[in-house]
């Protein structure tokens, strides 16, 4: 965690922690208590849907429960781990809380980003000169991303776990690699490191990022 962060984290009247289920705990907020466990926080549930109305409709439901803590607040924080700015879920929380709140201002801290940590946490620069960087969300289309990766130098796959049994294919078909490389919770006590044909196989596991390097003079 950034010093800017944690100092605006310990100034917010309210801290909101990022959960996805009622029953599954929360990275970030794991992380931020460790730096300050005697500071109250909030679980804000982030429901696991692409249905926009479905999203907005609980998050809506969640404001309107804490109203007598946010109508007494002037400063609401979020922490998440990551860019704030990148494949960022707090994103859904200000666009539903700005359609009912016009003045509602936002603020975004730095962070650093998974593919950045990833490639540090690997010991490899990610992208150098003019070589052309894909920073890819698994989640998407096949088709997409696989004209995404074909036309890269190297790519940050985000989310490789979306891809299940296809994600074998999607670099084979998109190659040849010079090097794959696949970093697991990276910066966290379980943080693995995975190379070559292991790190493009399948993982269901939702923290990691596959960093592909085509060949390099």
């Amino acid at each position: 965690m950034t010093a800017e962060a944690l100092r605006v984290l310990g100034e917010a009247d309210v801290v909101f922690i990022p959960i996805s289920s009622k029953d599954r705990g929360s990275v970030a907020g794991d992380i931020y208590s460790k730096l300050n466990a005697e500071r109250r926080t909030y679980p804000f549930l982030f429901p696991m849907t692409c249905d926009r109305k479905e999203r907005d409709a609980g998050i809506l439901s969640q404001l309107s429960e804490y109203g007598d803590l946010l109508r007494s607040a002037k400063s609401v924080a979020l922490p998440v781990i990551g860019d704030s700015a990148l494949y960022a879920t707090a994103a859904y929380l200000y666009s539903a809380w700005k359609n009912v709140c016009p003045d509602l201002e936002l603020r975004l801290i730095p962070g650093i980003s998974a593919h950045s940590l990833a490639s540090c946490v690997a010991g490899e620069f990610m992208a150098l000169g003019e070589e052309r960087i894909a920073i890819l969300p698994g989640s998407a289309e096949f088709s997409k991303l696989s004209a995404a990766m074909s036309a890269s130098d190297c790519v940050a796959l985000y989310k490789p776990s979306a891809l299940r049994d296809k994600l074998p294919r999607l670099v084979k078909e998109t190659g040849p690699w010079s090097r794959s490389i696949r970093v697991h919770r990276a910066g966290l006590a379980e943080q693995r490191v995975v190379f070559s044909d292991e790190a493009s196989s399948p993982t269901d596991d939702y923290l990691s990022v596959l960093l592909l390097w085509r060949n390099r003079a």
